[in-house]
């Protein structure tokens, strides 16, 4: 008779492998499926991602529709069509109803789908709650018809299982549609996929977005440029950020037979000089083959890539948003909230963590019909992708709270923590690996390169809006003295002249004198035939002036725009036109005007003015020309300005200093933050 297994081998009885399906199921809340509302976020969410991935990846311009409707009191149906280039029949099943497959994991490159992972858990979550199985339907160009099949997923296997499959026209020539009844309730709020959607135009204003909610209620974001972002492409890990473990997996994976085309073929910013100086100061020989580098020989290797000059990281694995497509985007989704300031937004050049490169940008916008009396709103996105959750525990969140706001103009009680005051902050980490605190992808993980780019970004950011904030002061100081001057010298002038028996003076040169200021007004008014933008440019200052004028709006509306005069050009591009204006004399004026079509959105703060050809304590109403524009002075304005000063100083009543900003090189000067 065998003896009764021991405690040891029962308990090894009882040991399995379990797949990544099942784990999941059982842990859904790490992927963000842990109540009814956040489920909801995280399948549009998934399914939105997907279909901006695969658009851009084909280089079509997205168009997204999202359909939430209620299936009973506590499911939801939720259907998110694409108009990207389809799925091909064998791969539905795996992409939609297995786990960790996907195209991107293995790729250095970034997109918003990482893990393969998402779309699948949406599948599952459905499975789960409702037993029901996904429905997707997808069509490819060269196929007349879509197919459509139902899926399940097998969890004890991770393997999909189609339960009914079809196929049938589609009114699209391509596109992919997935259809899933879920356990979730939608509430529109701050943590909502209206939200969420709001926040993807912002930062992908190529994208035509449109949400159907459970109501009927139809909201569209309709795309704010045609122009699609840079499409990133497959990249190296950079020596750079490696750490010892992964610079071994390298040398045991590489097919290079040599450690110096291992350097200089599998790694990125390593040139045939500086692989040769790392490898003589790791001791090693050029031709060592990769995988016998072991044990100190690596860790002698990769103190010698560290130390070494480098090539920087590449950005062609990134896809940014940009500046100019930043602002746009701000533009176009803040609606009737119109901010008095957006500061230019920053992006950091390229940095590597972990081999990988990311990079940091910041907008900044102020005022406004922004509340003055709660903390900033803060926008955070990944990879062009809003984290709505976990705030308090991303590194964007708490790089904001460790900055001293006070020193910048915002409120913040003891230095630290959220600032209170009319602001906006965006803040987009791009990264081909970006740390994300858990499989959900809501919020960053504290590193220290990140936190240090994030740290530099916002203090950019910063300082653009205290430079913004002390020029409004001192443009009140002034208009305000403006006012009581031009309100009490005419009654004082009036008094006395009554008094002497003699006509009132010509108060000009005076006030000219007193105000030292060159006065830009500018205001807007509707009518019939079309919104007009009144402009007088008025010389307050005790000599000559020669001046180039620049206007910055929104570039579609450059496009219908008439002006009186002809500006001497234009950038539709950026939405820009600018003017040389005729030489000003003190208490000189003219007068410019734009005319937008009848009904144009446009207002006064949608234009920025700026003005080269004087500083700012000579300025009125309108801005410097940023140091940032790549603009060039006329050689006439150049003349001009030296012509003016030189006459001011024969005549003994002038400032003595050329009147343009760089007198060397007619560029104009950049702003010192």
């Amino acid at each position: 008779m065998a003896p009764p297994p021991t405690i040891a081998q029962q308990l090894a009885s009882k040991q399995r492998e379990i797949s990544v399906a099942e784990f999941f199921e059982r842990n859904r809340q790490i992927l963000g499926f842990d109540n009814p509302q956040r489920s909801l976020l995280t399948t549009v969410k998934e399914a939105a991602d997907n279909g901006l991935d695969a658009c851009e990846e084909a280089g079509i311009l997205p168009e997204i529709l999202v359909e939430i409707a209620k299936e009973g009191d506590d499911r939801v149906r939720v259907a998110v069509t694409d108009n990207g280039p389809g799925i091909l029949r064998k791969e539905i099943p795996n992409v939609f109803a297995r786990l960790l497959y996907g195209s991107r994991f293995h790729s250095n490159r970034q997109a918003r789908g990482q893990q393969g992972i998402g779309i699948s858990a949406a599948v599952l979550y459905a499975n789960l709650t409702t037993a029901r199985p996904a429905k997707i339907t997808s069509k490819v160009e060269e196929e007349e018809a879509a197919h459509v099949l139902e899926l399940f997923i097998d969890t004890q296997k991770n393997q999909p299982r189609v339960a009914t499959e079809d196929v049938v026209l589609w009114d699209r020539p391509h596109g992919t549609r997935i259809e899933l009844v879920l356990k979730a309730r939608y509430i529109r709020g701050r943590q909502s996929p209206y939200e969420y959607l709001r926040g993807t135009a912002i930062v992908n204003p190529h994208a035509r977005i449109v949400l159907v909610e459970p109501d009927g209620t139809r909201v569209t974001f309709e795309r704010a440029t045609e122009e699609r972002p840079p499409i990133a492409k497959e990249t190296l890990p950079h020596p750079y950020g490696l750490e010892l473990g992964e610079l071994g997996y390298h040398l045991k994976a590489t097919k290079k037979p040599t450690c110096t085309e291992f350097l200089t073929k599998d790694l990125q910013g390593v040139s045939s000089r500086a692989a040769k100086e790392v490898l003589a100061a790791a001791g090693l020989k050029a031709s060592t083959a990769p995988g016998s580098v072991q044990g100190e020989d690596q860790e002698r290797l990769l103190t010698a890539l560290r130390a070494a000059s480098l090539v920087a990281p590449s950005a062609e694995g990134l896809s940014p948003i940009g500046a100019m497509l930043i602002k746009r985007g701000l533009k176009n989704v803040l609606g009737d909230v119109r901010p008095d300031f957006f500061a230019p937004p920053v992006s950091r050049p390229p940095k590597v963590r972990g081999g990988y490169p990311f990079m940091v940008e910041v907008g900044l916008v102020y005022g406004g019909g922004l509340p003055a009396d709660q903390p900033v709103q803060i926008l955070r996105f990944a990879n062009r992708v809003p984290l709505l959750f976990q705030q308090g525990a991303c590194a964007i969140t708490n790089a904001i709270s460790n900055l001293d706001w006070r020193r910048y103009g915002l409120d913040q009680k003891g230095g630290s923590g959220l600032p209170a005051g009319p602001a906006l902050i965006l803040v987009h980490v791009a990264s081909t690996k970006i740390p994300f605190t858990s499989e959900a992808k809501e919020a960053i993980a504290e590193d220290p390169e990140v936190d240090r780019e994030l740290t530099l970004a916002l203090q950019v950011a910063a300082r653009h809006l205290r430079t913004h904030l002390s020029r409004r002061n001192r443009r009140d100081l002034a208009s305000e003295k403006f006012a009581i001057i031009l309100k009490i010298l005419p009654k004082l002038a009036e008094k006395t002249s009554g008094l002497v028996g003699k006509p009132p003076p010509d108060l000009t040169p005076v006030i000219t004198r007193i105000m030292d200021v060159v006065n830009i007004e500018s205001g807007v008014t509707s009518a019939a035939d079309g919104v007009h933008v009144p402009v007088d440019i008025t010389n307050y200052t005790p000599r000559a002036r020669v001046l180039e004028l620049f206007v910055e709006l929104p570039p579609e509306a450059l496009g219908g725009a008439t002006f009186a005069p002809a500006p001497d050009g234009t950038d539709p591009h950026l939405g820009r036109a600018w003017w040389t204006l005729p030489k000003l004399t003190p208490s000189g004026k003219t007068h410019l005007e734009l005319t937008f079509p009848p009904k144009t959105d446009v207002e006064s703060n949608d234009l920025d003015w700026y003005v080269a050809g004087i500083d700012e304590a000579h300025l009125l109403g309108a801005d410097p020309l940023p140091g940032d524009w790549d603009v060039r002075l006329p050689r006439t304005i150049v003349e001009a300005a030296e012509a003016a000063a030189a006459e001011g100083a024969a005549n003994g009543g002038g400032e003595e200093e050329v009147d343009y900003d760089a007198a060397e090189s007619g560029e104009s000067s950049a702003e010192d933050d």
